[in-house]
Protein backbone atom coordinates (compact mmCIF):
# COMPACT_ATOMS: atom_id res chain seq x y z
CA UNK A 1 0.00 0.00 0.00
CA UNK A 2 1.48 3.50 -0.76
CA UNK A 3 1.59 6.21 1.47
CA UNK A 4 -0.97 8.52 -0.37
CA UNK A 5 -4.85 8.61 1.50
CA UNK A 6 -7.29 5.71 -0.26
CA UNK A 7 -9.89 7.62 -1.80
CA UNK A 8 -13.16 5.53 -1.08
CA UNK A 9 -16.94 6.25 -1.85
CA UNK A 10 -19.60 5.15 0.39
CA UNK A 11 -23.06 5.01 -1.38
CA UNK A 12 -26.48 5.83 0.94
CA UNK A 13 -29.97 5.55 0.21
CA UNK A 14 -31.38 7.60 2.88
CA UNK A 15 -31.52 7.56 6.49
CA UNK A 16 -32.84 5.25 8.87
CA UNK A 17 -33.21 1.38 8.60
CA UNK A 18 -36.38 0.85 7.56
CA UNK A 19 -36.57 3.02 4.26
CA UNK A 20 -32.99 4.42 3.79
CA UNK A 21 -29.42 3.24 5.09
CA UNK A 22 -28.77 2.36 8.76
CA UNK A 23 -27.46 5.14 10.76
CA UNK A 24 -25.25 2.73 13.04
CA UNK A 25 -24.12 0.69 10.11
CA UNK A 26 -23.34 3.98 8.07
CA UNK A 27 -21.30 5.97 11.08
CA UNK A 28 -19.25 3.23 11.81
CA UNK A 29 -18.19 2.49 8.14
CA UNK A 30 -17.11 6.62 8.32
CA UNK A 31 -15.50 6.35 11.46
CA UNK A 32 -13.56 3.53 10.91
CA UNK A 33 -12.35 4.83 7.41
CA UNK A 34 -11.80 8.27 8.95
CA UNK A 35 -9.47 6.56 11.76
CA UNK A 36 -7.85 4.53 9.06
CA UNK A 37 -6.87 7.78 7.11
CA UNK A 38 -9.08 7.34 3.74
CA UNK A 39 -10.63 9.77 1.89
CA UNK A 40 -14.55 9.41 1.61
CA UNK A 41 -17.17 10.86 -0.55
CA UNK A 42 -20.51 10.19 -0.01
CA UNK A 43 -23.03 9.62 -2.98
CA UNK A 44 -26.78 8.98 -3.01
CA UNK A 45 -29.60 8.77 -5.61
CA UNK A 46 -31.04 12.31 -6.04
CA UNK A 47 -34.26 10.82 -6.26
CA UNK A 48 -37.09 9.78 -4.55
CA UNK A 49 -37.04 6.92 -1.92
CA UNK A 50 -39.25 3.87 -2.20
CA UNK A 51 -41.39 5.09 0.98
CA UNK A 52 -41.18 6.90 4.56
CA UNK A 53 -41.59 4.42 7.72
CA UNK A 54 -42.38 6.11 10.87
CA UNK A 55 -39.33 4.87 12.65
CA UNK A 56 -41.06 4.86 16.13
CA UNK A 57 -44.35 2.81 14.89
CA UNK A 58 -42.81 0.62 12.38
CA UNK A 59 -45.42 1.72 10.25
CA UNK A 60 -45.58 3.22 6.63
CA UNK A 61 -46.54 6.94 6.83
CA UNK A 62 -48.74 7.40 4.04
CA UNK A 63 -48.69 10.41 1.47
CA UNK A 64 -45.26 11.41 2.67
CA UNK A 65 -42.11 11.36 0.38
CA UNK A 66 -38.73 11.90 0.69
CA UNK A 67 -35.24 12.55 -1.31
CA UNK A 68 -32.96 10.07 -0.80
CA UNK A 69 -30.17 12.26 -0.79
CA UNK A 70 -31.46 15.36 1.48
CA UNK A 71 -32.26 12.55 3.40
CA UNK A 72 -28.60 10.90 3.61
CA UNK A 73 -27.15 14.25 3.84
CA UNK A 74 -28.26 14.00 7.92
CA UNK A 75 -25.41 11.11 8.07
CA UNK A 76 -23.18 13.48 5.52
CA UNK A 77 -23.20 16.26 7.55
CA UNK A 78 -24.84 18.00 4.43
CA UNK A 79 -21.39 16.88 2.09
CA UNK A 80 -23.06 14.59 -0.31
CA UNK A 81 -23.04 13.75 -4.13
CA UNK A 82 -25.53 12.64 -6.38
CA UNK A 83 -25.07 9.02 -7.42
CA UNK A 84 -24.71 9.28 -11.20
CA UNK A 85 -21.98 11.60 -9.99
CA UNK A 86 -19.81 8.67 -8.59
CA UNK A 87 -16.96 7.75 -11.03
CA UNK A 88 -15.73 4.03 -9.61
CA UNK A 89 -12.11 4.57 -11.59
CA UNK A 90 -11.42 7.26 -9.60
CA UNK A 91 -11.67 5.54 -5.88
CA UNK A 92 -9.58 2.75 -4.67
CA UNK A 93 -12.88 1.04 -2.81
CA UNK A 94 -16.67 1.76 -2.50
CA UNK A 95 -19.00 0.87 0.20
CA UNK A 96 -22.21 -0.03 0.58
CA UNK A 97 -23.81 0.24 4.44
CA UNK A 98 -26.89 -1.85 5.33
CA UNK A 99 -30.27 -0.76 6.14
CA UNK A 100 -33.71 -2.15 4.59
CA UNK A 101 -33.90 0.99 2.69
CA UNK A 102 -31.23 -0.74 0.07
CA UNK A 103 -33.23 -3.51 -0.59
CA UNK A 104 -35.84 -0.88 -1.89
CA UNK A 105 -33.86 2.09 -2.87
CA UNK A 106 -30.63 0.81 -4.91
CA UNK A 107 -32.96 -2.26 -5.88
CA UNK A 108 -36.08 -3.48 -5.17
CA UNK A 109 -35.05 -7.00 -3.46
CA UNK A 110 -37.11 -6.40 -0.95
CA UNK A 111 -40.30 -6.35 -3.12
CA UNK A 112 -39.29 -8.54 -5.94
CA UNK A 113 -36.65 -11.08 -4.22
CA UNK A 114 -37.03 -13.87 -7.74
CA UNK A 115 -36.54 -11.23 -10.09
CA UNK A 116 -34.98 -8.14 -8.71
CA UNK A 117 -33.28 -5.01 -10.16
CA UNK A 118 -30.89 -2.98 -9.05
CA UNK A 119 -30.68 0.93 -10.03
CA UNK A 120 -28.33 1.47 -13.46
CA UNK A 121 -25.85 3.19 -11.19
CA UNK A 122 -24.91 0.06 -9.68
CA UNK A 123 -23.71 -3.65 -11.38
CA UNK A 124 -24.51 -6.75 -9.99
CA UNK A 125 -21.81 -9.15 -9.14
CA UNK A 126 -22.32 -12.51 -10.03
CA UNK A 127 -20.16 -15.78 -8.84
CA UNK A 128 -18.89 -13.80 -5.84
CA UNK A 129 -18.44 -14.85 -2.16
CA UNK A 130 -19.98 -12.76 0.57
CA UNK A 131 -21.56 -13.43 4.06
CA UNK A 132 -25.41 -11.71 5.48
CA UNK A 133 -24.36 -14.10 8.40
CA UNK A 134 -25.62 -17.37 8.70
CA UNK A 135 -28.26 -19.72 6.31
CA UNK A 136 -29.62 -21.35 9.39
CA UNK A 137 -32.00 -19.42 11.64
CA UNK A 138 -30.81 -20.50 15.07
CA UNK A 139 -33.62 -19.87 16.99
CA UNK A 140 -33.72 -16.01 15.54
CA UNK A 141 -30.55 -15.15 15.65
CA UNK A 142 -30.10 -14.62 12.09
CA UNK A 143 -33.77 -14.05 10.74
CA UNK A 144 -33.66 -13.80 7.47
CA UNK A 145 -31.40 -17.00 7.23
CA UNK A 146 -33.58 -18.06 4.01
CA UNK A 147 -31.83 -15.14 1.93
CA UNK A 148 -28.84 -16.96 1.37
CA UNK A 149 -30.66 -19.59 -0.55
CA UNK A 150 -31.97 -16.47 -3.41
CA UNK A 151 -27.99 -15.45 -3.11
CA UNK A 152 -27.09 -18.91 -3.80
CA UNK A 153 -29.40 -19.68 -6.76
CA UNK A 154 -28.18 -16.35 -8.07
CA UNK A 155 -24.49 -17.85 -8.26
CA UNK A 156 -23.51 -16.23 -5.08
CA UNK A 157 -21.20 -18.48 -2.97
CA UNK A 158 -22.88 -17.73 0.90
CA UNK A 159 -20.02 -18.37 3.72
CA UNK A 160 -21.47 -18.26 7.19
CA UNK A 161 -20.15 -15.32 9.45
CA UNK A 162 -20.52 -13.84 12.63
CA UNK A 163 -21.50 -10.38 13.29
CA UNK A 164 -18.08 -9.48 14.23
CA UNK A 165 -16.49 -11.02 11.16
CA UNK A 166 -16.02 -9.84 8.54
CA UNK A 167 -15.65 -12.26 4.53
CA UNK A 168 -12.91 -11.22 2.28
CA UNK A 169 -13.50 -12.64 -1.36
CA UNK A 170 -9.81 -12.28 -2.98
CA UNK A 171 -10.99 -12.88 -6.18
CA UNK A 172 -13.54 -10.23 -6.42
CA UNK A 173 -11.97 -7.92 -3.91
CA UNK A 174 -15.23 -7.70 -1.99
CA UNK A 175 -15.99 -7.57 1.75
CA UNK A 176 -18.86 -8.40 3.64
CA UNK A 177 -20.18 -8.30 6.94
CA UNK A 178 -23.66 -9.50 8.85
CA UNK A 179 -24.11 -5.92 10.77
CA UNK A 180 -27.51 -6.02 11.98
CA UNK A 181 -29.04 -9.05 9.89
CA UNK A 182 -28.22 -10.31 12.81
CA UNK A 183 -31.22 -10.20 15.17
CA UNK A 184 -29.89 -10.65 18.13
CA UNK A 185 -26.74 -8.10 17.44
CA UNK A 186 -25.83 -5.53 20.05
CA UNK A 187 -24.58 -2.31 18.56
CA UNK A 188 -20.70 -2.75 19.62
CA UNK A 189 -20.89 -5.98 17.57
CA UNK A 190 -22.15 -4.57 14.61
CA UNK A 191 -19.62 -1.98 14.98
CA UNK A 192 -16.22 -4.30 15.61
CA UNK A 193 -17.77 -6.54 12.77
CA UNK A 194 -17.58 -3.30 10.44
CA UNK A 195 -14.31 -2.40 11.47
CA UNK A 196 -13.34 -5.46 10.12
CA UNK A 197 -14.88 -4.93 6.95
CA UNK A 198 -12.95 -1.22 6.88
CA UNK A 199 -9.87 -2.94 8.00
CA UNK A 200 -10.08 -5.63 4.94
CA UNK A 201 -11.35 -3.25 2.21
CA UNK A 202 -8.12 -0.47 2.95
CA UNK A 203 -5.86 -3.50 2.69
CA UNK A 204 -7.27 -4.21 -0.61
CA UNK A 205 -7.09 -1.30 -2.05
Amino acid sequence: MSNNPRRVAVVLCGCGRGDGSEIHESSAVIINLSRAGAEISMFAPNMEQYHVIDHHAGTVDEGKARNMMIEAARIARGEIFPLNDLEPENFDAIIFPGGAGVGKNLCNFATNKEDFMVLPEIFGELGCELTIGNDTPQSGRWPLASTTKILENLGVVHVNKDVTEAHVDQNNKIVTTPAFMCGTAKYHEVFDGISELVKNVMELA
